[in-house]
């Protein structure tokens, strides 16, 4: 056997140290990976907690409106004292879901508050 394919022979097959490299990069792949889906999870989680955020804002404002449009009613004297008396319920329920709706844009804003302070 010449020297030159002695030498051919003996790259050709992996060396242990070349082997080790390969896991330990495999390995570090796979952590980095890992981080990214969890980097992926936590943004997906940021996103839908916001999303839902301005809705609860969008529904808050849409009850606002109702509800400006109930008082204005309210204040013309238009309407028959049964009438004002069912446009002044209608406007206590109203100002009720707002307030539920504004409990709730707290509670959202909480949890994605908390979202953040956990990654």
């Amino acid at each position: 056997m010449t020297s030159q394919s002695f030498f051919a022979q003996e790259t050709s097959i992996p060396s242990e140290k070349a082997i080790q490299e390969a896991k330990t990069a495999e390995e570090h792949q796979n952590k980095i990976n890992k981080e990214q889906k969890k980097i992926e999870k936590h943004q997906r989680e940021v996103n839908s907690a916001e999303k839902s955020i301005k809705k609860t804002q969008k529904k808050i404002e849409k009850q606002k409106a109702a509800n400006q449009k109930t008082d204005s009613q309210i204040a013309s004297s238009k309407n028959s004292e049964e009438e004002i008396q069912k446009l002044k319920i209608k406007s206590t329920k109203q100002k009720l879901e707002i307030d539920k709706l504004e409990l709730k844009l707290l509670q959202q804003k909480k949890e994605l508050d908390e979202i953040r302070a956990s990654f």
